[in-house]
């Protein structure tokens, strides 16, 4: 049966409460607040129209069932963490978020003006100023691009103006149409050379 209205339950030092699978804990006049166990997982359910507070002076922690390990450590004043398999992985703090890892993402998306910045120094940035788009080395050391082949292009990749092979030519465009490569003897002009 059920035991309702406002008498309290007094419960004697090292005595427990048993409910069996799918009987409830219900607190509030609408059955807001339940606590039960459904033979597999259990639950505590906010079932009314009001949110779930949890409240605690110190912190707050979220772990295994053995206490042994964190999943979650919500510091008051301080940093909320997140861990796998009891390593911390995330953190707050107060200019941010750190991260213990790598970062797997579907997208980045920055503001005008924000920068992406690598290395102790801020030495290399990538941002737009909402008017154009940088990639500057701002350290003591040069700015390095890489690759087998290299082109640089229009926005849209349909025309080239630079076009590199590794261990072979360098080409130069004019509106897609190559005018100059390298060969091994020297330079290939596709047109007329004016200079002074």
């Amino acid at each position: 049966g059920n035991t309702t209205g406002g008498t309290d339950i007094a419960v004697g030092t090292g005595d427990d409460i048993t409910f069996a699978d799918s009987s409830k804990a219900i607190f509030g006049a609408g059955s807001d607040l339940q606590l039960y166990h459904s033979g597999s997982h259990s639950f505590i359910s906010e079932a009314g129209t009001g949110d779930l507070y949890i409240g605690a002076s110190n912190n707050i922690a979220l772990m295994n069932a053995a206490f042994s390990e964190n999943k979650l450590l919500a510091t008051t004043d301080g940093a909320l963490k997140l861990y796998y398999d009891g390593s911390q992985k995330l953190a707050t703090f107060s200019g941010g978020v750190s991260v213990t890892g790598t970062v797997a993402s579907d997208g980045l998306s920055m503001g005008d003006g924000d920068i992406a910045t690598f290395g102790n120094s801020n030495d290399l940035q990538i941002y737009h100023d909402s008017n154009n788009s940088y990639i500057r080395d701002a350290g003591t050391g040069n700015l390095y691009i890489n690759a087998n082949e290299l082109r640089i292009g229009n926005a849209d990749n349909s025309k080239d103006y630079i076009h590199g092979n590794n261990g072979a030519e360098v080409k130069l465009y004019y509106n897609n149409a190559q005018k100059l490569a390298t060969t091994s003897t020297g330079i290939d002009v596709t047109g007329t050379v004016v200079s002074d």
